[in-house]
């Protein structure tokens, strides 16, 4: 199928245009640089895969004088006599049909000019592109990329695509540009509006990469190949023989054929097929003879699970639309979800549907951690992820007890990405009982998965503010031998890197990230994140963070990322804390955390919702924030005394830090920033002596742990003069670094600062009067009215006038 040319046309809404056509200006430059120095030039690749419309572009542009012929010996040696001299350069279509000997007869009778052989890949040009002095154009620089893909979809239907769109069917089908080009011009002949076009460009390619298997796979031993071999990604040779292929075939030789027929590519001592043209082949080999073809994916699936080949065991399960396979297939490759194999995995779980998996707890969260470790479809991740819960507790009953303990383990990772904390401890409680109560025949049966059961319980306890407890049971995973241990180990590193950067012990945390095992895993970013924000580099974490971003769908953790980034933003400076604040609000609501009642997440994310209100000037919000947390412990009393410090109260402020018990058992982070606190309330109040003692306590604390970005947490001015009454040096040098950086609770002067037409509509908000009324009054439009109102709302932290009214006035501001 030649790409379309000038003359074809599409109907795009009704109007009949021009598909112009699309020239690889870059192939047609190497055919002509190579025809200038001389050079015999070899244009071949699969059946339509565009060298016709290639060397017939380059044939109408060049300047040269070109014979365009076919290949009858006769015609051949009738052009070959008419210019004696070789000024013509000479152009052969389907050159491939000379055969070896023909081809070099060819080249021997025309030794002195120009010649472009065009044509199919296989032995007859291969021979030529083994010589010297020969310049080969081939398949893989035919093939389609998603930008020239995009480009010749545009064309047809007369928009501007974006390669993003079409990159995946691009890839399906090898870049093929016959396949392509017939699904370009299938819907520029449809008489509908360019919208959907990459779902309809899938489609319309699926359709026309069917057309082209069944035109082009003629020969029956390569169908015959195509049809058994198409049922597993890659066709590695031992397969192939335990499938029951002759003995006595070259495989090497069949693998090359299926590779020039243009069906997939060479891979090692295999093949490996393009997605695309492997379904077509599979639909093909189904529709021809049904039992055969799935005793052929049964017997696949066999060899796969023999051989640890997990992909294609996968990949035959689905085919079979096996759900108990495909779920014992998923229970012993647990580990691989999430690894390098997670992109392919993930597409091969796309046919399932959670609701035929209800009863397939193994299947659904599978889909969710393949999903969201392939940054694809994260909604669905989530969806999918929603389902897992319900699925396990139909189960979980009748499961047997190895199984039951990796079911729990999967359920306390559900419940903590859907926010149900309570129902988190509940499922960890439950894998740890039956764990303990394993005899020795089920342990050896987990004892693959038993890392990921101990590292769910583990992040199940940090969730619910046990990090002793997690380091505890973290400590218990003994990786297995070989690329799943390896991917084990980065798991638990990686998330006993988050446990210390969260408690404080920043030190350990860096080194175990440094340890010479790239751990990047979500709960290793994070960590990463964390220590960067301790090192006061705040567009590094924010950097760091958009690489976890895309796991929210599926992430635990999430709560955490948002927490930092608020953080990270406060110290950064560069955008407004109010503003700060309406994001913040869009990230929780964009992920949903359902259960806001309790839990660590909720409470970290409900204290950065505080700071920024902190930082904002919403004192009076800050302090409704607090009282929704309850009453003042340890975990929220850093917050109380930056409330109390903002109102000018250092007494408040101290009595709180009085009120808890600062050493002892509590995280390194939470001493280490109450003391320091404890020393600017004590300078507020004029004890300088034991404000200065205090600091140099809390500088002990920071050197011990590793901490620093601690230090931006009190207001600047206070911070600054305790550096300097202190004289320490390392809290000079310490300072100095980080002096660029806002720090996140204010000084006693924060507040509100509304523009001056803000103050004035503030005013009116006060009066009877509508908001038309008060654009009449300014004499301008509702609409700029409103939004001033909803600037209004956002800096004063209300919804609704009367509020708006009455925090205006108990902050003094202008015109309230």
């Amino acid at each position: 199928m030649p790409l379309p040319r000038s003359h074809a046309t599409a109907q795009v809404g009704g109007v009949r245009r021009a598909t112009p056509p699309l020239h690889r200006a870059r192939l047609a430059s190497t055919i002509e640089r190579a025809v200038h120095a001389g050079r015999v030039v070899v244009v071949a690749g699969p059946p339509r895969s565009g060298v016709s419309t290639l060397v017939t572009d380059w044939a109408d542009r060049t300047a040269l004088l070109v014979d365009h012929t076919v290949t009858a010996p006769g015609r051949l040696r009738q052009v070959v006599d008419d210019d004696p001299a070789g000024r013509h350069v000479l152009l052969v279509d389907d050159a491939h049909l000379l055969g070896v000997a023909g081809t070099r007869a060819l080249l021997a009778s025309a030794a002195e000019r120009p010649v472009v052989l065009a044509g199919r890949a296989g032995p007859a040009l291969d021979a030529v592109a083994a010589e010297g002095h020969v310049t080969v154009v081939g398949a893989g620089d035919l093939a389609f990329d998603a930008a020239e893909t995009a480009a010749l979809l545009g064309r047809a239907v007369g928009v501007v695509v974006a390669p993003a769109f079409v990159a995946r069917t691009t890839a399906d089908v090898g870049g093929l540009t016959g396949v392509l080009a017939a699904a370009a011009t299938a819907l520029a002949a449809e008489d509908r509006p360019p919208v959907d076009l990459a779902t309809r460009f899938d489609r319309a390619t699926t359709t026309a990469t069917r057309a082209w298997v069944g035109q082009t796979v003629q020969e029956p031993w390569l169908r015959s190949f195509g049809e058994r071999a198409a049922v597993v990604p890659s066709a590695p040779a031992e397969f192939l023989a335990e499938l029951g292929g002759d003995s006595g075939t070259d495989l090497a030789a069949v693998h090359r054929a299926a590779a020039d027929a243009g069906l997939g590519r060479l891979d090692g001592d295999g093949f490996a097929w393009y997605d695309g043209i492997a379904r077509a082949l599979r639909a093909s080999g189904a529709a021809t003879d049904a039992d055969r073809h799935r005793e052929v994916v049964r017997r696949a699936a066999a060899w796969a699970i023999t051989h640890d080949d997990t992909v294609t065991a996968i990949d035959a399960a689905v085919q079979l639309d096996d759900l108990d396979l495909l779920s014992d297939v998923l229970t012993t490759a647990w580990t691989r979800i999430t690894g390098p194999g997670a992109p392919a995995i993930a597409r091969l779980l796309d046919p399932i549907r959670p609701k035929r998996a209800a009863r397939h707890p193994v299947v659904l969260a599978a889909i969710a951690r393949s999903e969201s470790a392939a940054d694809r479809h994260h909604a669905r991740a989530s969806r999918v992820n929603a389902a897992v819960i319900p699925a396990v507790a139909a189960v979980l009953p009748t499961a047997p007890s190895a199984d039951a303990v990796f079911l729990a383990a999967i359920d306390a990772q559900a419940r903590r990405i859907v926010g149900d904390d309570v129902g988190a401890v509940a499922a960890a409680t439950t894998a740890r009982i039956r764990l303990d109560a394993l005899d020795a025949t089920a342990a050896d049966r987990l004892a693959p998965r038993l890392p990921f059961v101990l590292q769910q319980i583990a992040a199940t306890e940090l969730a619910a503010g046990d990090g002793e407890g997690a380091l505890a049971t973290l400590a218990r995973i003994e990786p297995v031998e070989g690329a799943d241990g390896d991917l084990q180990r980065a798991a638990a590193e990686g998330l006993t890197a988050l446990v210390h950067a969260l408690g404080g012990e920043v030190d350990v945390a860096r080194r175990l990230l440094d340890g010479g095992r790239p751990l990047d895993v979500p709960t290793g970013a994070l960590a990463t994140a964390l220590v960067a924000l301790e090192a006061g580099d705040p567009d590094d974490v924010q950097q760091i963070l958009r690489r976890v971003d895309p796991l929210f769908g599926a992430f635990e953790h999430w709560p955490i990322v948002l927490a930092v980034r608020a953080r990270a933003s406060t110290v950064a400076g560069r955008v407004p804390p109010e503003d700060q604040l309406t994001a913040h609000d869009a990230g929780v609501q964009r992920y949903r955390q359902r259960s806001t009642a309790g839990g660590v997440g909720a409470r970290m994310l409900a204290l950065a919702r505080v700071r920024l209100q902190l930082a904002a000037g919403q004192l009076s919000q800050a302090e409704r924030g607090l009282e929704a947390l309850g009453a003042v412990q340890v975990w929220n009393a850093a917050e109380h005394m930056g409330l109390a410090l903002a109102r000018s109260e250092p007494e408040r402020a101290l009595a709180i830090v009085n009120a808890v018990a600062v050493h002892g058992v509590y995280q390194a982070r939470t001493t280490a920033l109450l003391v320091l606190l404890r020393a600017v309330a004590l300078r507020r109040t004029g004890d300088v002596l034991a404000a200065v003692a205090a600091f140099r306590e809390a500088m002990d604390l920071f050197d011990r742990h590793g901490l620093r970005g601690e230090l931006l947490t009190p207001p600047r001015d206070d911070v600054r003069q305790l550096v300097d009454a202190s004289g320490d040096e390392r809290a000079q040098t310490l300072w100095a670094s980080l002096s660029g950086l806002r720090s996140v609770f204010p000084g006693p002067d924060v507040g509100v600062v509304l523009s001056e037409r803000e103050s004035v509509v503030l005013g009116l908000l006060g009066e009877p009067l509508s908001v038309p009324g008060i654009a009449s009054e300014l004499h301008v439009s509702v609409n700029t009215v409103k939004t001033q109102v909803r600037s209004v709302y956002r800096k004063l932290g209300v919804s609704t006038r009367r509020e708006a009214v009455e925090q205006g006035r108990s902050l003094g501001l202008s015109g309230a």
